[in-house]
């Protein structure tokens, strides 16, 4: 999640990826940032939980976590492009129902809830071979698939199963001892830098518009970066990182991108800015958390798909 927040401020420092300085970085999260997201969930997804309860709490229980949120964040947007940048209500309609999202990285949630939906198949009635047949074909299909916003969203949900898949099938690696040694972290990390480059170099994968040009250095970035992150958490004392961030990952994701959107807007020089401007936003961005965030997940948890601490 700060690696999300991180390569949202970089795109307003670097719009145009222009400046090298800002690209190499962008280039090196946007290889795995968001296909760890969908690995780590392969490998902490309860298999038989879910295996045993019907296909109907499975989907009511998704709607609840992942599209609700959806529309909550997306309404929020709404109204927050109507403020800073004169969006009509119709158009930030139009963008929640096509999925076009008026908060961008609101395209994650139904994205996670196509791709569960299709693993949810998987697991009540598994077969490795199917399983990994079906994981290369979801990586394949994107790169035939027409430029339509629709073909895109369904496009979306096929990289997500398939990177569930991947997190599921690896799973005892990614929990194996050997993931954390120095010498596993330094090949992660010199082999997630190398498909960066490689991306940098000849045109790469992009995640939101569903372009896949190398599907190979996808699943290779993907599941390397994953590797490197995974292995960071089990040696750094994460604990405030967990607490303050990590239960509180769909609500920043979420959110966010309000306080660029209106930084920007009040601040036009911020785009193409400096790094003592990025700091600024950075700031910017936890002032507005912090009580953003509060509120949300102490008072109207249950928007996000939470049942709040009495609850749980």
């Amino acid at each position: 999640m700060l690696l999300v927040v991180l390569g949202h401020v970089l795109i307003v420092l670097n719009p145009y990826y222009a400046n090298l300085y800002y690209t190499a970085p962008q280039a090196f999260i946007y290889t795995f940032h968001m296909p760890a997201f969908f690995i780590i969930h392969g490998i902490i997804f309860d298999v038989d939980k879910w295996r045993r309860r019907s296909v109907e709490q499975f989907v009511v229980h998704r709607l609840q976590t992942l599209i609700v949120p959806y529309c909550f964040f997306e309404v929020m947007g709404m109204v927050w492009r109507k403020v800073f940048y004169n969006q009509s209500l119709g158009k930030g309609l139009c963008n929640l129902i096509t999925i076009r999202c008026n908060v961008g990285a609101d395209w994650f949630l139904p994205a996670m809830f196509l791709g569960s939906l299709l693993f949810l198949i998987y697991i009540k009635r598994p077969n490795r071979v199917y399983g990994i047949l079906s994981t290369v074909v979801c990586f394949l299909l994107p790169m035939v698939m027409g430029d339509n916003q629709l073909l895109t969203v369904i496009g979306r949900g096929l990289l997500a199963y398939a990177f569930i898949m991947c997190g599921y099938l690896f799973k005892n690696l990614f929990l194996s001892e050997k993931i954390k040694s120095a010498v596993w972290m330094i090949v992660s990390l010199a082999v997630t830098a190398v498909v960066a480059i490689v991306g940098l170099k000849y045109g790469g994968n992009d995640f939101y518009t569903c372009t896949i040009q190398n599907p190979i250095a996808l699943w290779v970035g993907g599941m390397s970066g994953t590797a490197l992150i995974i292995g960071l958490s089990r040696i750094l004392p994460c604990k405030v990182i967990t607490n303050v961030i990590g239960n509180h990952t769909l609500s920043i994701m979420g959110t966010h991108q309000l306080a660029i959107y209106a930084m920007t807007a009040l601040l036009p020089a911020l785009t193409g800015g400096t790094i003592i401007q990025g700091l600024l936003l950075l700031m910017a961005i936890l002032v507005f958390e912090i009580p953003m965030v509060w509120l949300i997940d102490s008072r109207i948890c249950f928007l996000t798909g939470r049942q709040g601490r009495r609850g749980k």
